[in-house]
């Protein structure tokens, strides 16, 4: 990927309390969940109570990037002008490895849509649209994660952020 996927009109994500923790982590290009303190449960999006115990403690966990797309859809019209030259577009729920169930909605980028199935290995791709925020793609695995520049510049990482 060679250029923001992010229409420049589209709104940027809002940060709040229970989130700003997975913004912070997502700016440096690495995938969190939030886990329960008392009981170990993990939740995504991130939540202010444990769904499982109630508990208000909670930490991130970080994550390895990589999942396997849970459910999927193909959009044929564009919402807005912008994406009508990306049309048709995969919107996925990735179910993310290591996060016992968690899931993240998501586009698929590099890949034909009809070649897309439930179970296809996937990893994540980040496209910075600024110094603080940066959005999680996701793409097929190929075994490296990918970081997209605002400028559009492309390099090449290993799931756990290493420079390749």
């Amino acid at each position: 990927m060679t250029e923001r996927w992010f229409p420049d009109e589209m709104p940027v994500p809002a940060v709040n309390a229970e989130t700003v923790g997975w913004w912070e982590a997502a700016a440096e290009h690495r995938l969190v969940v939030q886990r329960c303190g008392a009981c170990g449960q993990t939740r995504h999006p991130p939540a202010p109570l444990c769904p499982r115990c109630r508990s208000t403690d909670s930490a991130w966990s970080d994550l390895p990037g990589t999942g396997s797309v849970f459910t999927y859809t193909v959009v044929r019209q564009a919402f807005i002008p912008s994406l009508a030259d990306r049309i048709p577009y995969v919107v996925i729920a990735v179910e993310l490895d290591g996060s016992d169930g968690a899931r993240i909605v998501s586009n698929l980028i590099d890949i034909d849509p009809a070649d897309v199935f439930i179970g296809m290995p996937v990893e994540v791709v980040w496209e910075d649209m600024g110094p603080q925020l940066a959005l999680p793609r996701f793409r097929p695995a190929t075994g490296a994660a990918t970081v997209v520049g605002e400028a559009g510049g492309v390099s090449a990482q290993d799931p756990k952020g290493a420079q390749a």
